[in-house]
């Protein structure tokens, strides 16, 4: 999974330096802005910017979206490209083939900093935290460095500006904003007075392959849950937490997502002897959360659609919203991209969970 365009050999690095500068003299004229990142550094950047370095996973990805292009992202974790090979941006954007993603030092996001430097990037996008090494690594290097924070919706709002200001394609960003915010009040409305005992008991396993991990209390994954119309059953541990199989049977969760960062499906679940005495085996109602343009258990611009996708199953009575229809929808927006029903299929993962229940009426074109 891990790229080595640019590591040890040096003559490929000195190649791509080379390919770098070439592609930045041919690059049409920008002006110097001022960008504040979210760690709160305000940084003179040349935009639109030509050249842009991605370490966070999800990021390259909205940039594409943002930007309408993968023409300007230079560089970008492994694990993107893994996500795009897997899911549908690959087919959307076929040159994110040629994008380098050998700029980080194993799994994660420690960075290679002299593998980023070689692609002479007008800016590098890395998550921030005061005083964390994997940031300081390329302040210390003098590259033009924009920090992420990873959190709520409201971090996710401010990354989704911040690039499209870095994209020269303020507007555009602040719509897709303005999209999510207004997705989030229509499921609040939907949704509004429901009771605590109304909303079922969702236990989000982000590994249940070899072990069981969980999304706990403070997680995106639990802001997911709640906008929903559902109750984090992991809400009594902090954030991401492997726990026992006597752990999951004591929550006996009545729904199941399985994430995208993990091979389990549903079927193994089902099959699993020591889980069927589990509410959510028991009534089927284990889900692989879908993967379409990045992962939708991550925050993303994507994101109004797994919250969209999560309240139809939880609450199909309340929420009357055709999820294809919608998909197309955001899809055109985002990507200029008009969905096959076989695509959607895939993001939604027809065939895995095909067998859950009220995944039906998901998978049957309309």
């Amino acid at each position: 999974m891990i790229g080595t365009a640019f590591g040890a050999d040096g003559r490929r690095a000195g190649a791509a330096a080379i390919v770098a500068a070439a592609l930045v003299a041919a690059a049409g004229p920008s002006a110097a802005a001022d960008i504040t990142d979210q760690r709160g550094r305000t940084v003179a950047v040349a935009t639109p910017a030509q050249r842009v370095v991605f370490l966070p996973m999800p990021a390259p990805s909205t940039y594409m979206a943002i930007d309408r292009s993968a023409a300007h992202v230079a560089g970008m974790n492994p694990a993107s490209a893994s996500a795009m090979r897997s899911g549908i941006l690959g087919r959307i954007f076929p040159a994110f083939a040629r994008i380098p993603t050998g700029i980080t030092r194993g799994a994660g996001v420690i960075p290679n900093v002299e593998a980023v430097m070689a692609l002479h990037p007008d800016a590098v996008l890395q998550w921030a935290t005061s005083g964390d090494e994997p940031i300081a690594m390329l302040d210390r290097a003098g590259l033009t460095v924009l920090g992420l924070r990873y959190g709520g919706q409201d971090e996710v709002a401010g990354a989704i500006l911040m690039m499209g200001r870095l994209a020269g394609q303020e507007a555009r960003a602040a719509a897709i904003v303005d999209r999510q915010r207004e997705r989030r009040e229509a499921l609040a409305a939907a949704l509004a007075g429901l009771a605590e005992s109304e909303r079922p008991r969702v236990l989000h396993l982000t590994r249940a392959s070899d072990s069981f991990a969980v999304a706990g209390r403070d997680s995106y994954s639990e802001f997911v849950i709640r906008t929903a119309g559902g109750r984090n059953a992991a809400a009594e541990v902090g954030g991401s937490r492997t726990v026992t199989l006597e752990q999951v049977l004591v929550w006996n969760p009545d729904v199941i997502l399985l994430g995208n960062f993990d091979t389990a499906m549903p079927a193994d679940l089902y099959g699993d002897p020591r889980l069927q005495d589990v509410a959510a085996v028991k009534t089927r109602r284990v889900y692989r959360v879908p993967l379409g343009g990045y992962r939708w258990d991550p925050p993303s611009h994507e994101s109004a659609l797994a919250w969209t996708w999560l309240a139809g199953l939880l609450h199909p009575g309340r929420v009357g919203i055709d999820l294809r229809a919608d998909m197309r929808d955001w899809y055109a927006f985002l990507y200029g991209h008009a969905l096959a029903d076989a695509e959607i299929d895939g993001i939604l993962y027809a065939g895995q969970n095909g067998g859950s229940a009220g995944y039906a009426r998901l998978v049957t074109a309309r």
